[in-house]
């Protein structure tokens, strides 16, 4: 049994790790970091709360370390939890500097501790279902694929680390990185990229526009949120010489945790019925469209696999390596609209 510590109780321990956490049967959830009120207490009631992190990385029962804080703390907590000899988990991104994360991946190899990060959109129905469709080879050479993150939200929250205009905040950190996550895990490192970022709620606001253009050889994929989309098209559309996919609708799993359904429970991460996608491909003279169900997405994998990456009965899956190339190409495309130019990567 592994004991785990939560750096944080707001809505990513509360929604996601916490219930991920227990859901994992060689874990345990040992103890959460929180300041004023311990209302983790109310659901987790044989937790340890702790009111420091200085307290929380000198326990010695403590193997797991989970960083979920605002972005800026993630370099100096990661750090400091692997100096304590703990394997870390941190939320995405992972840095906000390519340096910061450099030196962590060094760190944890000389520590010989896992250190992952928290991609979880990898475990989605709108990820699986385009990793299978382009895997299949039914739509050809891939030469277009665009991918949304649309909201409708006009309300500025109190976090500062969202909302203000500060190094790692807005929407194309807190949602872009998800993207670019899948993006580079179906097509690797592009060439080069073009963004337009803006804020259009308010003038002094953090970005919560983006549309990002990245440039393959023969391909491009365009990445694409907005928080003024109230009719919503495909999620995701992709391309091809020999047909097209459009997928509709959301993965389930984030708004079953918000309503406190959690893996191994009745109907987990069943896709609804507007979670599907359209496959219409030409085969000769002849056109066929297919609507095909959205496939289930499995969060639980994620806390297994760092289970067995710590035990050592299996690679670890989400390595940092990768997340540290989402930074890198983040980074890039946050130039490239200060700039308004192409940033060649």
């Amino acid at each position: 049994m592994l004991n785990v510590a939560l750096c944080s109780y707001g809505m990513s321990g509360k929604v996601f790790h916490a219930p991920l956490i227990t859901a994992e049967p060689r874990l345990k959830l040992h103890s959460i970091l929180q300041r004023n009120e311990p209302t983790a207490l109310a659901d987790y009631p044989n937790a340890n709360i702790v009111k420091s992190f200085g307290e929380l990385i000198a326990d010695p029962d403590i193997h797991l370390v989970v960083v979920n804080t605002p972005n800026e703390h993630h370099y100096p907590m990661t750090k400091a939890a692997l100096l304590a000899g703990k394997h870390v988990v941190v939320e995405k991104p992972f840095t906000l500097s390519l340096a910061e994360g450099n030196e962590l991946i060094a760190l944890a190899q000389q520590q010989h501790r896992i250190l992952s990060v928290f991609q979880n959109k990898r475990l989605e129905s709108d990820h699986l279902d385009a990793k299978t469709i382009i895997e299949s080879g039914s739509l050809g050479r891939i030469v277009e694929v665009e991918w949304h993150y649309d909201r409708y939200r006009t309300n500025i929250t109190h976090k500062k680390w969202k909302e203000d205009n500060l190094p790692g905040s807005g929407t194309w950190f807190d949602l872009g990185i998800h993207m670019v996550d899948s993006m580079l895990c179906l097509f690797g490192k592009p060439n080069a990229v073009y963004a337009d970022m803006r804020s259009l709620r308010r003038a002094e606001g953090s970005t919560d526009y983006f549309n990002t253009i990245f440039y393959y050889d023969d391909l491009r994929v365009i990445l694409r949120s907005s928080t003024y989309v109230s009719e919503k098209s495909a999620t995701v559309s992709i391309h091809g010489d020999k047909g097209s996919y459009l997928k509709f609708g959301q993965d389930v799993q984030e708004s079953q945790m918000m309503r406190g359904i959690i893996p191994g429970m009745e109907g987990w991460a069943q896709p609804g019925d507007d979670n599907y996608g359209i496959l219409h491909v030409h085969n000769n003279s002849e056109a066929q469209r297919t609507i095909i169900p959205g496939q289930r997405g499995y969060y639980e994998h994620y806390y297994h696999n760092i289970v067995d990456a710590i035990s050592g009965t299996a690679p670890l899956a989400f390595l940092p390596q990768q997340s540290l190339l989402g930074v890198e190409v983040l980074l890039a495309a946050e130039e490239s609209a200060k700039q308004q130019t192409l940033i060649r990567l």
